[in-house]
């Protein structure tokens, strides 16, 4: 009778650390961003002819204090999309901003909930914030953390913004 219940806590104890498992596994593919979240910022990025649009979940967007860290439950997205080219150039509008095609290349998403940032050592933690990179279908693109080492360590840079480089700022403006 103890060797069972002794079994039943270790299973117990893996099921809880399996859940714990930091990494992009842990976070969803928010599918319906485009149209359910908020599209906040667009940013022409001339060094990678992209096109980037920035989007946050409209719960954290209304109880989002300016100023303070972001609620738990915070999904931020930065979706990467092809540009009209002329030639070797990316074309522009009237206002001189590059030109978005339908095409998505990719789509990053960060999530902030309770206790993932426990889940790394300190000298990686972003609060507890994590990140996937997925497709335009919303499959996965990496699952190897390795892959995922520049987001923690170009985030940590922005501690003071609950490591966001733009929705923190759109807040303050």
């Amino acid at each position: 009778m103890k060797h069972a219940g002794l079994v039943c806590l270790v299973v117990a104890a893996a099921l809880v650390a399996g859940s714990a498992t930091a990494g992009p596994e842990r976070i969803s593919y928010p599918d319906g961003y485009s149209s359910e979240f908020l599209r906040y910022l667009d940013v022409d990025r001339p060094d990678r002819k992209i096109k980037r649009y920035f989007y946050v979940n409209r719960a954290s967007l209304e109880s989002a204090v300016p100023g303070a860290p972001l609620p738990s439950g915070t999904v931020l997205i930065m979706e990467d999309r092809a540009v009209e080219m002329e030639g070797d150039s990316p074309k522009r509008d009237v206002a001189g901003r590059f030109i978005a095609t339908d095409e998505i290349t990719n789509v990053f998403v960060m999530e902030k909930q309770p206790g993932w940032g426990a889940t790394y050592v300190s000298e990686k933690r972003n609060g507890d914030w994590d990140y996937a990179w997925f497709a335009a279908d919303g499959s996965l693109k990496h699952s190897d953390p390795a892959r995922y080492e520049g987001c923690f360590s170009c985030h940590q840079s922005r501690s003071e913004r609950d490591y966001t480089f733009t929705f923190f700022k759109y807040l303050l403006d």
